[in-house]
């Protein structure tokens, strides 16, 4: 796709008129040497005026094929529901303008509007935090960020959720999250950092030896920089493909390593029913383990197999069936909207199944198309920027669900997103998964171990977020030096950012 941007403003940057064109063009790539191509976009972005006077100018070109629509619109720092500055009229103004010459080229408004980012709700109760009501965050969103009506309302509740379920933590709380990027099969739509080969499972006690140490460093920088631990969640990948003595090594270093005194939860990602039995769930809930997660992502066997899970319908219910008798405090389920080969009677099928198994958790996401997954947009024609099946599929969860009790909780978006939806979690009241809010609204500091595990340090003001990253591949964090970012964390605490 060719993007030609005019910016002459310091507002934006480049990634954000990009950004903008997958809301319309899903998968395209920017590559530095444009060429022609049949996909084209022209983004103008003036100021006019200076000071209290000031205006931003934008004028968007966008080509499909062999049709072409054009928008322009100007605003002033008066012209929005809250204070605005240059920045916030920029976005509005090139937003405003792509939408008005999308919406008549392509024939839909992106529910989301023109809000592009990962936590859409982050920005709802950044306002509501500083004292704005919500019907003028409300205003905001669907005056100004031309976000419809009912994902106003989602984002509103979920911000009132996450408020109330963080406000029992403080600056010196903070989570840990263990990484076991190994999988007995990899799906289709999946460009998560998890393996399924001979090769890479004979690296597991390798990689078990060097998590130990790695456990024990962040063991020692929690209780040193004095945070006291809250939650932990052990994710992949998939947890439960290790064997029973390897998981219960990994258990005994978590337990018997970290202060467990002050812990609030304690999450282990089961996953893939095919590698969910009795024996391991009893096993991590002798552990102190009280919430699990089975993932189903549908309940139709030719889906299953159509996107490359070596399961069967009936191995979800027997491993539901199993952690509901081991007295599990929560139990999560996921499905994916929008697979290849399912439709709104298959969703809605398995999202009854899920309801009447009696799960008190269930994430909703959308089929996100990755550049690095198997599932590809040139070769399946299941991903559609305005997808009316997916959209309808994650309306109807939304509304289902809150008949049977459970309301959204915590909220994200991704790219290249099938109708520009959303990933939600739903839970009944008192059962949701801190991690996930706590993760997800960058309030408080994480700790992460393991191959592609990301810590992200949180300063106690809330003004300052530093990541460390370790390498992605499990062969690449087995030869990687030891200790990785722990001078990083103890500059980060004991310096300027320790309030």
């Amino acid at each position: 796709m060719v993007v030609r941007v005019d910016n002459r403003t310091a507002y934006l940057n480049d990634y954000h008129f990009q950004t903008l064109c997958m809301l319309y063009y899903p998968g395209e790539k920017f590559p530095p040497m444009l060429n022609e191509a049949d996909n084209e976009a022209y983004f103008l972005l003036e100021e006019l005026g200076s000071g209290e006077d000031i205006k931003l100018h934008a004028r968007v070109k966008l080509k499909a094929g062999s049709r072409v629509e054009e928008a322009e619109v100007t605003h002033g720092l008066s012209d929005f529901s809250i204070a605005a500055d240059g920045a916030f009229a920029a976005q509005a103004a090139v937003g405003d303008a792509f939408l008005m010459a999308g919406g008549r080229l392509f024939g839909f408004l992106p529910p989301w509007g023109y809000l592009t980012g990962l936590r859409p709700v982050k920005r709802a109760r950044y306002y509501l935090d500083k004292g704005f009501s919500k019907d003028t965050v409300r205003k905001l969103f669907v005056e100004d960020y031309k976000v419809s009506p009912v994902k106003t309302e989602l984002s509103l509740s979920v911000a009132e959720t996450e408020a109330r379920m963080l406000s029992p933590y403080g600056a010196k709380d903070c989570c840990l999250y263990i990484a076991i990027p190994f999988c007995p099969t990899r799906c289709e739509y999946c460009s998560f950092v998890s393996y399924s080969n001979d090769k890479l499972f004979k690296t597991i006690p390798d990689y078990l030896d060097r998590l130990d140490e790695d456990l024990l460093r962040t063991a020692e920088a929690i209780k040193n920089t004095g945070f006291s631990l809250r939650s932990i969640y052990i994710g992949g990948g998939t947890p439960s493909v290790l064997n029973e003595a390897q998981i219960g090594r990994l258990l005994d270093r978590v337990t018997n390593g970290f202060d467990m005194s002050r812990l609030n939860e304690f999450t282990f990602e089961s996953g893939r029913p095919d590698t969910t039995t009795l024996s391991k769930l009893k096993l991590v809930h002798s552990y102190g383990v009280d919430r699990v997660s089975i993932n189903p992502q549908t309940t139709r066997d030719d889906v299953l197999k159509r996107i490359g899970r070596a399961h069967t319908a009936k191995q979800f219910f027997d491993g539901a069936n199993a952690a509901l008798s081991v007295g599990f405090k929560s139990i999560n389920g996921d499905l994916i909207a929008g697979l290849p080969g399912d439709d709104y009677e298959g969703f809605s099928k398995s999202l009854e199944d899920l309801i009447g198994i009696g799960f008190d958790n269930i994430t909703v996401h959308t089929l996100s198309v990755k550049n690095a997954a198997p599932l590809r947009f040139d070769e399946t024609g299941v991903y559609d920027a305005e997808g009316e099946n997916a959209r309808r599929c994650v309306e109807h969860a939304c509304e289902r669900l809150a008949q049977a009790g459970l309301s959204p909780y915590y909220l994200y978006r991704q790219k290249n997103t099938v109708g520009n939806a959303e990933n939600v979690g739903y839970a009944t009241k008192g059962s949701e998964c801190d991690y996930n809010v706590l993760m997800m609204e960058e309030t408080n500091t994480v700790f992460a171990c393991g191959a592609s595990a990301i810590t992200k340090l949180v300063a106690p003001d809330g003004g300052k977020i530093e990541r460390i990253a370790f390498p992605k591949y499990p062969f690449e964090y087995l030869s990687a030096p030891k200790g990785i970012g722990e001078g990083k964390i103890y500059d980060f605490f004991n310096g300027d950012n320790n309030g």
